[in-house]
Order: structure tokens, then sequence, then C-alpha cells
């Protein structure tokens, strides 16, 4: 029993039910967008996952005295650890590319990326893609065995980079080539 003048305090049946239609068409418009970004999200754990692997190969190279490889089996494209017998199997609508460094040669003429006891490698990288044509690229350094993930678009600009260094490099020893010659026909 309410006493007079004292108010009920709480919310109605109507007002719960109003609160909840908002809520529920909220989460229809918010949930197919939130659904573009998890394919997103399995491409960079799977990213991370080969990354953690291949920092793993290069610790058990130098922890065994022993080179390790990664290879890409040519039939199944799974990858293979040498000193593992399981392969390491990417999850479903994900492609892996394995491109071997200068001595990089597998089994059977394949792609592998070698590990070295003291910590260098032969270099190479893996491309990660999804179908939508997402991708990320894992980057095994051959001087110092260093493992990094980036897109595809950061690794083509710093191929553009280097290779613009590379002409401007050769344009400047051409120029001194020559500058060094005609100052020595001079004399």
């Amino acid at each position: 029993m309410c006493a007079a003048g004292n108010e009920a305090r709480g919310f109605t049946l109507m007002e719960l039910l109003v609160v909840l239609v908002i809520a529920g068409l909220a989460v229809s418009l918010v949930g197919p967008g939130f659904q573009r970004l998890l394919p997103g999200l399995g491409l960079e754990a799977e990213a991370r996952s080969l990354a953690a692997m291949l920092r793993h190969a290069r610790s058990q190279a130098i922890l065994s005295g022993a080179p390790v490889s990664i290879s890409q089996d040519a039939q199944s494209d799974d990858l293979r650890l040498s000193y593992r017998e399981a392969p390491y199997r990417p999850r479903n609508g994900i492609e892996v590319t394995l491109e071997g460094g200068e001595s990089g040669g597998g089994e059977a003429g394949g792609a592998q990326i070698l590990f070295f006891p003291p910590g260098d490698s032969s270099g190479g990288s893996i491309t990660v893609k999804l179908e939508e044509g997402q991708s990320r690229v894992i980057v095994v350094d051959w001087l110092s065995g260093r493992v990094e993930r980036s897109t595809e678009e950061e690794q083509e600009r710093l191929k553009a980079a280097r290779e613009k260094a590379e002409k401007a490099r050769l344009k400047e020893l051409e120029r001194r080539r020559h500058g060094v010659g005609e100052s020595f026909d001079e004399m």
C-alpha cells in the first residue's frame, strides 16, 4: 500500500518494452558492420601466429646449433618446420604463400626460409591473404633474421623507395666516374 503523497518509483512495462525494442534495432544495425571487421581480425591473428612460428624457428636454430627450415608443401600449401612432424595448416579462407630468399631453395625446388645458428637467415617472406583481397606480409631479414609484419602496400612502398635509392646511387656513381675521367683527360 502506498501512503498518500508518496509516488511509486520504477519503470512501467511499456517503458521497458520500448527500451528493449530500441536496443534490438541498434544491435541489428551495428551487427553487419561489425561482421565486416571479423575477417580482418582473423587475418591479423593468422599473421601474428605465423610471425610467432618464424621467431620460434629462429630461436630453435640458435639453441640447437643446427639450421632450421620452413618450407611450403607444393600439394597442400601447408607449411613445414624441419624439426616438427605436423604441418602448419592455415585457417579456412586464408591463402598462405612462402617466398624464399637468395639461398632459400627448398626440397624439390620449393621455396623455403632457413634460419642459421648465429641467428641470421636466408631471408624471405610469407604472404597471408584473404579471399576478399586483404593481405599481410611477414618479412624475414636475411642479415639479422628479424621477423616483421606489414601490409603488401607497405612492402610495395619500401620496394619502390629502395629501387629509387639504388637508381640514385648508380646515377651518382656514373656521374663521379665521368667527372673523374674528364679531369684525368685534361691533365
